[in-house]
Formats: C-alpha cells, structure tokens, sequence
C-alpha cells in the first residue's frame, strides 16, 4: 500500500507513526523459512542473513515494513543502501508496521485498526532479534510530527483507522508528512539534455542548515519541481550566461553560467559527503 503526500493534520480517525527511511520490504515466514522480498516483488532474503532469525516467528505470516540501519537511534539512508551488497556486516533491522497475513489468512481487508492490535499482540507474543515495532500515536499528528523534525527523523506517515489494505494503491487514507529542508543556492551551471533544455542545474552555497557559512562550494544537482512555463524561463536566463569554466570546483561534466542567477531548493537532508538528497526547485530568487 501506498501513501499519498500531505501536510501536517490532527485526526481522531487516524493512527500516526514515524516515517523510517529505509528500504520498503515484506517479510514473508511459512514453515520455519524466511524470505524478504522487495517493492519490486524480487527476494532478496540472501542480502540480509542476519535477519534470519525472522523466521523463528510463526508461520503463515506477512509483514510489511523497511529494512533500515540505526545510527546513533536514528535510520541512516546511505547505510541501508550500503547493507544491500552481499559482504556488508552492517546491523540490519526491520520495522514493521502493518501485518497482511497472519496463520496463513487474509488481514488485507479488515481495517488497519485492527491490523495494528494483531501486530502488536504479535510482537509482545514473539519478541525476535532485529524486529522493530514503527511506534505512533492515535489523533496527535502535528506533534508526532513536530517530535519527527526535532530529532532529525524523515517524516510522519498518517493511516485512516477504518482503511482496508490496498495493494500497491495511492487512495488517500494513508498520508506521508515528510520534513522538507530549504537554502538558497547559486546556480553554477547545467546538465543539458537534448534540444535547447536542461536535465538539472548545479548550485552551491556558502552555509547550509546547521553549517558554519564559509566558501561557496558545490553541492549538488537539482532536477525536479520545473513546471514548464520556469523552465522556459531558467533556458534562457541560462543561456545569457555562458561561462568556460566552473565557479566553484565541480567535476561535473556541464555546461557552466557566469554569477548572479539564484533559486530556492527543499531537500530531505545532507549525505555523507555534504550534498543535497531528493532536491527539488522552489523557484528563483532576485539577485
């Protein structure tokens, strides 16, 4: 099932959990085996074998969940990307968040309310190693959220206590709150696609959200949330522009702009090495 996005709320009909940013899975256990299988319906039980002591639960279950990798409490994306590789030793675990089949029958149909109490008594029943419960709260959506924010967690997802399970759907009763994070950048310069376009631009910045400000430097690709009527705009201002060589180091392969054009990006967070994840455009900015 999937989730549809949305903003901030507070419902007495609905449950509200964190959103974990890992990697979407489901847990299958029949006959004493496990298999984990991905979004895309692949198994890929062989990556994770420290999570076969899953299968010790009892048989004829479905789990829907992520495979995520804590740090310091809190789930690290680029880690759990890292754990895929067959020779990672990093400590995997999974979440769960909803059950869809329990002693070989069907939950998809019954609300999740009721979903939500068999997995709890489920997990109270049989505790297993490297098998998380997704904690939430009934009604508070605006605090689970603020709470998400404050320790630097994805997001909220929000879930209609009377919805059925509706496989691989986007119908509205589950909603995804995620914390979005903005800067103002430079636009330094730009991957062209075919035609007289760009595929994304490339910006930098001197200070971004709990940075020191400092040099300018390059911090990444941005190439979603151009409507085409912007995009027709940023083609030209480009194009004003032409530069031989980067303002700032980049070894980008790109087509590069003198200074002075500036645009407004959100973005999930930082990676490792100090880029924007998931950036999207917001809209330029006067010099």
């Amino acid at each position: 099932m999937l989730a549809v996005p949305g903003q901030p709320f507070d419902s007495d009909a609905h449950f509200f959990e964190f959103k974990w940013d890992g990697i979407r899975t489901q847990a299958l256990v029949e006959r004493g085996a496990l298999r984990l299988v991905s979004r895309k319906g692949v198994d890929i039980s062989e990556r994770y074998p420290s999570l076969e002591s899953l299968a010790a639960l009892p048989g004829g279950l479905a789990l829907d969940g992520e495979l995520v990798v804590l740090r310091n409490g809190k789930p690290d994306f680029e880690l759990v990307l890292k754990s895929m590789h067959r020779a990672s030793s990093l400590p995997v675990s999974f979440v769960v968040f909803d059950v869809l089949y329990k002693s070989s029958r069907s939950l998809l149909g019954a609300p999740f309310s009721e979903r939500r109490e068999t997995l709890e008594e489920l997990l109270r029943d049989s505790p297993c190693p490297g098998l998380l419960l997704s904690e939430g709260v009934r009604a508070k959506g605006k605090l689970l959220y603020q709470t998400a924010c404050a320790q630097g967690l994805e997001g909220v997802v929000a879930k209609r206590l009377s919805s059925a399970y509706a496989a691989g759907k986007r119908n509205g009763a589950w909603v995804k709150i995620k914390r979005r994070l903005r800067v103002n950048v430079a636009i330094i310069g730009y991957i062209e696609k075919d035609g007289d376009d760009f595929q994304s631009l490339l910006v930098a910045s001197n200070g971004l959200p709990g940075e020191p400000e400092g040099a300018l430097r390059y911090i990444g690709r941005v190439g979603g949330g151009f409507t085409e009527e912007v995009r027709e705009r940023v083609n030209k201002l480009l194009r004003l522009r032409p530069r031989e060589t980067p303002l700032v180091s980049c070894a980008e392969r790109a087509r590069w702009v003198e200074p002075g054009l500036y645009c407004a990006v959100s973005f999930a967070e930082l990676t490792a090495a100090g880029m924007l994840r998931a950036p999207v455009f917001e809209g330029l900015l006067d010099a």
